[in-house]
């Protein structure tokens, strides 16, 4: 009995590293993510519109580093469910006409119709708690 009982403690001592390590790491995947796992969240929709070919880069709230494309054909879409914070789209080398626009729960947030001399426009929107 005493073994029994010793190794039941010593089983239970095992286990209990595992249930706060699982936790923080959901806490910080739910973090980095921006997923708002605790909080509200925004399906959020990145577009530009237009012909030909350009660059385009973005990110979404809680990436850390933007997603680019090169030679993208337009138009071109992407979107995302995300939590509060910062969400961006830039684009460059856009042929005239070419816009950019983004979109919140369907609702267009900001836009964006015409580039400048270099061909580059960009559209934000910086989503917060309520």
């Amino acid at each position: 009995m005493n073994s029994t009982a010793s190794r039941l403690s010593l089983l239970r001592r095992a286990a209990r590293p595992a249930l706060p390590a699982s936790g923080a790491m959901l806490l910080a995947a739910t973090t980095l993510t921006g997923c708002g796992f605790f909080g509200q969240s925004w399906d959020v929709k990145f577009e530009v519109t237009g012909t030909g070919q350009a660059e385009v880069g973005y990110s979404f709230s809680g990436e850390t580093d933007q997603t680019k494309a090169a030679n993208e054909s337009l138009p071109w879409t992407v979107s995302q469910n995300v939590g509060f914070g910062f969400n961006g789209l830039a684009v460059r080398h856009a042929p005239p006409g070419t816009a950019c626009r983004v979109y919140v729960d369907g609702k267009l947030r900001e836009s964006q119709d015409k580039p400048d001399a270099e061909g580059t426009l960009s559209c934000s929107v910086n989503l917060q708690e309520e």
